[in-house]
């Protein structure tokens, strides 16, 4: 059992961390004129959608704020949390299926990456965000950035407020709806098999080098 000083201690570490956190949403929300208690989803959605695409394991929202680039867990967590500060309700929904399958074939891709992309079988767990709209919930995937738009991928750029997007990842089941996301998805990648661990975590960083390359 911790020691009552100690214990005080990580408390006061997690305050200050959720206090900079949120300090760091603000800002972010600053930047996009959104302040002051004005809201605007779509801007809101465009912008975190417009962070890179990267793949690192790390998936925390901080992280995808500092770096300005992050995968679709991190990349969901921060809008939703963006989309609550202004008032809105929103969560983040995981589903599973087959990543690589989604995505287009590009000439500049490494050949692995394309081979991958061509046979599919990259079982994964993806992130959107569900936002309450006006008239019913709605699906928002910010995953790629505009910088991907001339190579097939479904930026969804041209989202206005209605409607759903298009989910970078057919869902064949949804796993969950809920607060712990991180520790969620990591439950979930432990039930995959060795080797589905080992394809996807490859895939990814195939994937991740490439875009970084592109200076997208």
């Amino acid at each position: 059992m911790l020691r009552t000083s100690e214990a005080a201690i990580r408390r006061v570490g997690r305050v200050n961390g959720e206090a900079a956190y949120e300090a760091a949403l603000d800002s972010f929300l600053d930047d996009l004129d959104l302040g002051s208690g004005r809201t605007d989803v779509v801007k809101t959605f465009h912008a975190v959608r417009n962070l890179a695409y990267f793949s690192s394991g790390d998936r925390s929202a901080e992280t995808a704020l500092r770096d300005r680039r992050g995968a679709c867990t991190a990349k969901h967590i921060l809008l939703r949390d963006l989309l609550r500060r202004q008032g809105q309700v929103a969560d983040v929904e995981i589903v599973e299926g087959d990543f690589a399958a989604a995505m287009p074939l590009v000439g500049s891709m490494p050949e692995e990456l394309r081979g991958w992309i061509q046979a599919g079988g990259i079982s994964d767990f993806h992130c959107y965000v569900v936002w309450r709209g006006p008239q019913r919930e709605q699906l928002l995937d910010a995953t790629w950035p505009d910088g991907l738009l001339s190579l097939g991928f479904p930026v969804n750029s041209d989202w206005a407020g209605e409607g759903d997007t298009v989910l970078a990842m057919e869902p064949r089941h949804v796993k969950a709806r809920i607060e712990d996301v991180i520790g969620r998805k990591e439950r979930l990648l432990s039930t995959l098999s060795r080797d589905d661990a080992h394809n996807r975590k490859h895939f990814l960083g195939l994937l991740s080098r490439w875009l970084e390359g592109l200076n997208t």
